[in-house]
């Protein structure tokens, strides 16, 4: 299998790898000159190990470590003037350097020429997803090993996002699977257009994708993800949008091993799934976060001038959903008063409002989180959680 690293890219957008074989094109003898120039305009944030590394990869299609790069290129470069020396002719680079690992670093043992371009080419054949033309799971897989070993090395924040598009299955039984594929790139284009540079998009099966933040913590990360989520809303079929859901995790908060970092994204975004979809949800520890269920409950959010009814539609200790006729603000933090119908138990507590949807002329879909809630009102909820498990599963007839 090909191992490929993620290509971070410079201010015009360009993978570094696409960078280096431009130049080499333009000026394939003064291989030297590769570094000042990938330093002077186009990298400047990037160290000289990073771009030795980089070069080298391009040249060899050998992941070299960055540790290793800068002594390896100048034993090529010793080796070039060796062999100039004996050949009584200027030796190039790239023959110095084939010569250096058959020889000496023997880390090539069959090698073939080919050209640059076209290998380049046949390379993202290989990794990039040909419906959407987003990274497959084979980059991906290779391309969180490696970002997770810089954000370490680095003390760097790292963050993924594992997005589904919701109902799917729907789409293709009501409209056909061509019209499926439709989707799958109306969203591949949202999903380019609204990522930084740096971020590495990735389609890993089905309708699912992974995008991966380098440098980004959670609230970062889920600032980005919201702005895709409402991108994704403005693509629809028959007259209504088409929405996702996704799970969040970030590396150092919330995760501390590469290997668990697809598996909490996953998690979190079965959580958000199970709890209405059309959300984002940020991986919690706390294994209480996941008591969520379909409730509905008399909401009242008091505000500075009125109270306002509602009617909840999920709700879990961490947090509800709720629809309302009241612009809301998001951030707005409210105390609010819920209680079941012709029931005198009462909970109180405080939400903050965290998604905001228009779906009708005058409807807003809210989410909010529980920002203060006491150990009694927990129970409470914890207790509803219960009944209505036990409700699901009893059969047709038998009474509470």
């Amino acid at each position: 299998m090909i191992k490929s690293q993620p290509s971070p890219r410079p201010l015009n957008g360009q993978r570094i790898e696409d960078t280096i074989i431009d130049l080499l094109e333009e000026d394939p003898c003064n291989e030297n000159l590769l570094i000042q120039k990938l330093q002077t305009n186009l990298f400047p944030n990037f160290s000289e190990t990073q771009l030795y590394s980089s070069i080298l990869k391009v040249l060899t299609s050998l992941d070299i470590p960055e540790s290793e790069s800068k002594e390896i290129w100048d034993d090529v470069l010793l080796n070039k003037i060796k062999l100039s020396e004996c050949l009584g002719r200027p030796v190039g680079f790239r023959v110095a350097l084939l010569d250096y690992f058959t020889s000496q670093n023997q880390k090539i043992k069959n090698p073939k020429i080919i050209e640059l371009r076209l290998f380049s080419e046949t390379e993202k054949l290989i990794l990039v997803d040909e419906l959407t033309k987003l990274y497959n799971r084979r980059h991906f897989e290779t391309a969180l090993v490696r970002e997770f070993k810089q954000s370490t090395r680095y003390q760097q924040n790292l963050s993924l996002l594992v997005i589904d598009i919701d109902d799917f299955k729907k789409i293709n039984d009501t409209y056909g699977h061509l019209m499926g594929d439709e989707i799958l790139k109306q969203v591949s284009n949202k999903i380019s257009t609204s990522l930084r540079m740096e971020d590495t998009a990735c389609r890993i099966g089905g309708e699912e994708f992974a995008i991966i933040f380098p440098q980004s913590n959670e609230v970062q990360a889920l600032k980005a993800s919201e702005k895709l989520l409402e991108a994704c809303r403005s693509i629809q079929i028959s007259g209504k949008p088409v929405t996702i859901s996704g799970g969040l995790v970030s590396f150092p908060e919330k995760v501390n091993r590469c290997e668990d970092m697809y598996d909490f994204a996953d998690r979190a975004l079965y959580t958000a799934k199970d709890s209405g979809k059309n959300q984002i949800v940020v991986y919690s520890n706390e294994k209480r976060s996941s008591l969520r269920f379909e409730a509905n409950l008399e909401l009242f959010c008091v505000l500075p001038n009125k109270t306002v009814r509602s009617i909840s539609k999920n709700i879990s200790i961490t947090g509800i959903a709720f629809e309302t006729e009241d612009d809301l603000s998001l951030n707005d933090s409210i105390p609010v008063l819920l209680r079941e119908s012709e029931s005198t138990h009462e909970i109180n507590a405080k939400i903050k409002v965290i998604r905001k949807q228009k779906i009708g002329e005058n409807i807003y879909s809210v989410g909010a989180e529980f920002i203060e809630l006491s150990s009694e009102s927990q129970t409470k909820l914890s207790d509803l959680y219960l009944l209505h498990q036990f409700k699901a599963k009893s059969p047709i007839g038998v009474g509470i």
